[in-house]
């Protein structure tokens, strides 16, 4: 899918404001630890433990280490923090898909309760379904490889589950180029025991095909919700945005001011947004 036009609307806003939000967090906890890390080396070889070294840090004293051994894990803090941070990254991608599906419920694409009862594993191709379009089928592998890591973590004690080799052996050359040019190193020799990492690079490409994934999809929702949805969506976040909208003398004017900064991709005009009004006046 090459649609690149995107409807700004209030949940999509939060969902990119949400992850990055995330992103910064992550990267900053990321940039923490290799900070504290170095930080560290100044104190190598003392015997004393860190309560004892900086008892003004806050929590200190539930690391009741050593500068060396606590170095040790602030070294390798990319692979636990990502472990955290991946499935912090799906979780918010798969909220997103499910406000998608609910907005294709309501314009009668899917059957109701689609959205309640959907999951990462399906969202897409539901969402395939019920607007005629296709996600982009690289980046649909790349997050179901990374959906798949996942689970592995979460239900496999972090240990390459059969599953995982079977999704990494569907692999072509060009998806495994594409994930190894910005993870820096390909998963698709793992055999089933071996451990799963989640460092830097995962956490980077979770990151940047999700978001790509969120763009196609709102792309996919401009083409089959009607405009008169979209006109009420516009009066639905003019109302959570401003005290009263509803009773202002320039409602109107406010409203087609809305349309036109975030919902431009719609095309609404002035009566499209007058219709939207009256309905819910």
């Amino acid at each position: 899918m090459r649609n690149t036009a995107v409807v700004e609307f209030a949940a999509y806003r939060q969902y990119e404001a949400t992850r990055a939000e995330a992103n910064n967090a992550m990267m900053g906890l990321l940039a923490g630890a290799k900070l504290a890390a170095h930080m560290l080396k100044l104190t190598e070889g003392s015997q004393r433990l860190l309560p004892e070294v900086f008892p003004q840090v806050e929590h200190i004293e539930r690391v009741n280490l050593t500068s060396e051994a606590a170095r040790a894990i602030l070294v390798d803090a990319d692979s636990h923090l990502g472990a955290m941070s991946v499935p912090y990254a799906l979780a918010l991608h798969e909220d997103f898909l499910k406000t998608c599906l609910e907005l294709l419920e309501v314009a009668g694409k899917c059957a109701r309760n689609t959205a309640r009862d959907s999951k990462l594993a399906t969202q897409h191709g539901l969402i395939e379904t019920a607007t005629g379009r296709a996600f982009s089928p690289d980046s649909l592998i790349q997050l179901s490889t990374i959906r798949v890591m996942r689970n592995c973590v979460i239900h496999e004690g972090g240990r390459v589950s059969g599953a995982l080799v079977n999704k990494l052996g569907s692999w072509t050359t060009q998806i495994e180029a594409a994930w190894e040019k910005v993870a820096g190193t390909s998963p698709r020799g793992l055999q089933v025991g071996d451990p799963v990492t989640f460092g830097h690079g995962e956490l980077v490409l979770t990151l940047a095909v999700t978001k790509r994934l969120a763009r196609e999809a709102n792309g996919m929702l401009l083409g089959a919700i009607p405009k008169a949805q979209w006109a009420d969506l516009v009066i639905d976040d003019m109302i959570a945005s401003t005290k009263n909208a509803m009773k202002r003398s320039d409602v109107a004017r406010r409203a087609q001011g809305l349309a036109r900064h975030h919902y431009s991709a719609v095309g609404l005009d002035e009566q499209d947004i007058l219709n939207a009004i009256a309905r819910r006046t």
